[in-house]
């Protein structure tokens, strides 16, 4: 393994992005013939193909595709160590953060405001998206820790770690005009009998939406409206009888603003907990610990 060094993984990185060994040498600098050389000696050191020419150029083998994961990860990291040592040098920091939508509505924005008491000179990068999209790329080595959910397929990944950050529970909510906003007492058959907008398939929200009808016994009901924006719900909201089930978050940020009105029915809390999750293979930066600390202290506040 002393002959895998460093430009031989770039050289495997280059070849699964571009699957063209004529780019790859354009992107180092250097010769098609002496990549060539290159990955053949690779391919010797680790006895086996690690790439294979088809026609939509070179494509990883099983074992090329291993290899590639790997060496991602410790260029991912490599680089990672360079971009701290430089933000040392200039007096600031940068960390990378994969969020859910949700927790972007206050709860980051209130521990950015203590972040930058602690960390003065921290610069902070957010990627928004879904969970399974943003523990990929944390896995990947693309981030730097994810406040979201963690899934029962990176459950069992030993290089993810995550921590409890607060259980999600659910509301339902409605237009401030709407005739279920003022009733103290609301049964869930009548709940059924409305419109509804729902969150799009495939998504926790209306999994935990199908749920909480199931549970006691009922149909869900066939939403009129569906949406992956909270913003363009609440304005629909606003002018139809439409009714619909969100995060607690969702709920107390929009009620604050006047905007809806939250119905007295008791819902529940969804079974995947909201979590900081970071690898543990990484060793934490202060800006990461001074954040994290952050968001803990920012959830212990409001609860």
């Amino acid at each position: 393994m002393d002959h895998l060094r460093l430009r031989a993984l770039t050289l495997v990185e280059m070849l699964a992005d571009t699957g063209s060994l004529h780019q790859a040498a354009r992107r180092m600098n250097t010769s098609q013939p002496a990549l060539s050389v290159m990955l053949q000696e690779v391919e010797r050191t680790l006895g086996g193909r690690l790439f294979e020419r088809t026609r939509r150029g070179l494509m990883p083998t099983e074992m090329g595709a291993y290899l590639v994961r790997q060496a991602r990860l410790i260029l991912a990291d490599l680089r990672r160590v360079q971009s701290e040592f430089d933000s040392t040098r200039e007096g600031r920091s940068l960390l990378r953060v994969g969020v859910l939508p949700l927790v972007m509505l206050e709860v980051v924005p209130q521990a950015l405001a203590l972040l930058r008491h602690a960390v003065p000179g921290v610069q902070v990068e957010f990627r928004e998206g879904a969970a399974s999209e943003l523990l990929a790329a944390l896995s990947d080595g693309a981030l730097d820790m994810v406040v979201g959910r963690m899934l029962p397929e990176f459950a069992d990944s030993h290089d993810l770690d995550s921590a409890f950050l607060f259980a999600e529970s659910f509301r339902i909510i409605a237009g401030r005009h709407h005739r279920l906003a003022a009733r103290r007492r609301i049964p869930w058959p009548e709940l059924q009998a409305s419109q509804w907008i729902e969150a799009p398939h495939n998504t926790a929200l209306h999994d935990f939406f199908v749920e909480a009808f199931l549970r006691r016994g009922l149909r869900p009901p066939q939403p009129i409206y569906r949406s992956a924006s909270f913003y363009s719900c609440i304005a629909i909201l606003r002018t139809s009888d439409c009714l619909m089930m969100v995060p607690h978050e969702v709920a107390r940020h929009f009620a604050g603003q006047d905007a809806i009105r939250i119905l007295a029915v008791s819902v529940g809390e969804a079974s995947a907990p909201f979590s900081i999750v970071k690898r543990r293979s990484r060793a934490t930066t202060r800006s990461a610990a001074a954040f994290e600390e952050a968001l803990l202290q920012t959830v212990r506040g409001r609860r």
